[in-house]
């Protein structure tokens, strides 16, 4: 009973549930970790996991700082690299639990009967999915291919049965392979993926607020403020305006409202040409899909290829300093604060005048002030 009482106590510890690092000590507000710290923190950024005996040997004989881009590289080449990329994109895209969502596909598809509907859209289209942006992400760190790419890419990585929801021809293979796209049928990039535009998505219907929401937030870092209390819900247009009306028609009457005006004024444009693709994820024929529309900022796009043009050309800046923060927010386990900006700034000075790779990126994170230092002991104190 005694040991079994001590063991309790050992395994119901935060010092053996959570993973601390202890302040260093110094007479400045911040202090470098100490080696070890430094390869601990390395190893759950790339691994999700605790150092190897490489980063701890390194750690030892007090290199792993000097040497710390080359570690990154091996760190990158083992397959332990995965659980960057799966944890990673799922916290910054949000599909960590997309497998888990419910939509009425006989109604999204068009199809009365439910089992053939099904067949065509399920579990396994989910998962399909969520790999194909896991792929897709992996290949353009490892390639150490631009940032941009992640937006304006004209491949995508398919299987034979994602192709075929997709539309896509030509594909065999269970395999997830690199397959490049024609983009009068189907664009490349996170805003046509099928995670993204599911995640995006109602149950029953595609929604531009939710898409023109994701794309301030995840992809430009700007988003709007919260909306007001009591605000009517679109479905109320609908009742309006009838059941015939059109996405376009109901976003429109939504915002003339003069306490929705605000926020839609900056959602509506970017939601509403990505129209182009249906609540699954697959793409829509027609020119009606080509919707102009124009950013709070001033540049005027049309459809999805204008918006991605502008996202990589004249707020390039905004998308590369929107990746920094998700980048450095997981890396040291905390939000971004105003204090952070100088080395924000940083990470995306080095980063672009090296090309403007996405290893670039992780560079300039591991390397930087907060991924480095810790706060002092005596600034802890002050502090409390």
């Amino acid at each position: 009973e005694g040991i079994r009482f001590a063991l309790t106590a050992v395994l119901s510890s935060p010092d053996f549930l959570l993973r601390g690092e202890l302040p260093g000590k110094g007479e400045t507000r911040a202090v470098p970790l100490d080696e070890y710290a430094l390869a601990t923190r390395l190893s759950y950024f790339l691994w999700s996991s605790v150092p190897d005996q490489a980063l701890l040997a390194e750690a030892g004989a007090g290199k792993l700082r000097k040497n710390i881009r080359a570690n990154v590289d091996r760190m990158l080449a083992d397959p332990k690299a995965g659980r960057f990329i799966r944890n990673f994109v799922g916290q910054w895209l949000q599909i960590r639990e997309l497998d888990g969502r419910i939509f009425d596909a006989p109604l999204l598809l068009g199809i009365e009967d439910g089992n053939r509907a099904r067949q065509i859209f399920n579990l396994y289209t989910r998962q399909d999915m969520m790999r194909e942006t896991q792929h897709f992400f992996g290949h353009i760190l490892k390639e150490n291919r631009p940032a941009v790419e992640l937006i304006n890419a004209d491949y995508a990585f398919l299987n034979n049965r994602l192709a075929a929801f997709y539309g896509v021809a030509g594909i065999e293979g269970n395999e997830f392979r690199k397959v490049s796209l024609d983009e009068k049928s189907r664009q490349g990039g996170i805003l046509t993926q099928g995670s993204f535009l599911l995640t995006t998505s109602n149950p029953d219907r595609t929604s531009p607020v939710k898409r023109g929401l994701y794309v301030l937030d995840n992809l430009l870092g700007v988003p709007p403020p919260p909306a007001p209390p009591n605000i009517p819900a679109l479905e109320e247009s609908q009742k309006k305006l009838g059941k015939e009306a059109t996405v376009e028609e109901l976003m429109e009457h939504h915002r003339s409202q003069p306490l929705c005006h605000s926020c839609h004024a900056r959602l509506d444009p970017i939601g509403l040409v990505l129209e182009r693709y249906n609540a699954l994820g697959q793409w829509r024929e027609g020119e009606k899909f080509e919707t102009p529309g124009e950013l709070v900022t001033g540049e005027k796009f049309v459809g999805v290829g204008g918006l991605r043009e502008v996202l990589t050309g004249p707020r390039k800046k905004d998308f590369h300093r929107c990746l920094t923060e998700k980048l450095l927010t997981y890396a040291v386990g905390r939000g971004i604060e105003y204090h952070d900006a100088p080395a924000v700034d940083g990470i995306i000075k080095q980063a672009e005048t090296a090309g403007g790779g996405l290893r670039e990126f992780l560079y300039g994170v591991v390397e930087s002030v907060p991924f480095q230092l810790k706060r002092s002991e005596q600034d802890e104190l002050t502090q409390d």
